[in-house]
């Protein structure tokens, strides 16, 4: 069932990803190519205060939206997805977690990314100084638990790390 690399070819590396083309042959005998964007993995949370989750409200231009999400945020080199998680919760909702657990590792979009999202389940939160980077605009948002299945059925919430994180949680299993 596996398939063997024959040639890449680097395409483009940017800040994020970076984009590869492989030649690869199949169980069959046949070749075929294979787009491939590379990710350094990234990770995101839920953070939990009282009876309250705390969203993001965010724009993305690639989908030309505003959009409902947990925080979340991409490894820089070196640094591990607990001390990004760290990071990410100060920088983008302006809290520090007294009990950081991870859950759950998941790949996005496993036909074209390499990209693996760590979700945490952030507890014991104590506010601090909120440090957003240069190019994000949130709004952090704190919604009442109950509320959440109903903003994933009818389409508030639409991000699938964020769908995934929460239904998880909200199974009971976070």
């Amino acid at each position: 069932m596996k398939e063997r690399c024959l040639e890449t070819r680097k395409i483009y590396s940017g800040r994020v990803v970076a984009l590869r083309i492989d030649r690869v042959m199949l169980p069959s005998g046949r070749k075929s190519i294979r787009e491939v964007v590379e990710h350094r993995g990234a990770v995101a949370a839920i953070p939990v205060k009282g009876d309250k989750i705390i969203l993001i409200r965010q724009y993305r231009y690639p989908v030309d939206e505003v959009i409902y999400e947990i925080p979340a945020g991409t490894r820089e080199k070196n640094e591990t997805p607990d001390e990004t998680m760290a990071r990410e919760l100060e920088e983008e909702i302006g809290y520090r977690a007294g009990r950081l657990t991870h859950l759950f590792t998941f790949y996005s979009t496993p036909g074209f990314t390499t990209e693996k999202i760590s979700i945490y389940l952030a507890e014991e939160l104590e506010p601090v100084e909120r440090r957003p980077e240069h190019d994000e605009n949130i709004e952090v948002v704190e919604v009442e638990k109950e509320r959440i299945p109903e903003m994933i059925k009818n389409g508030e919430i639409r991000d699938g790390k964020t769908i995934a994180a929460l239904c998880y949680y909200m199974l009971g299993a976070g």
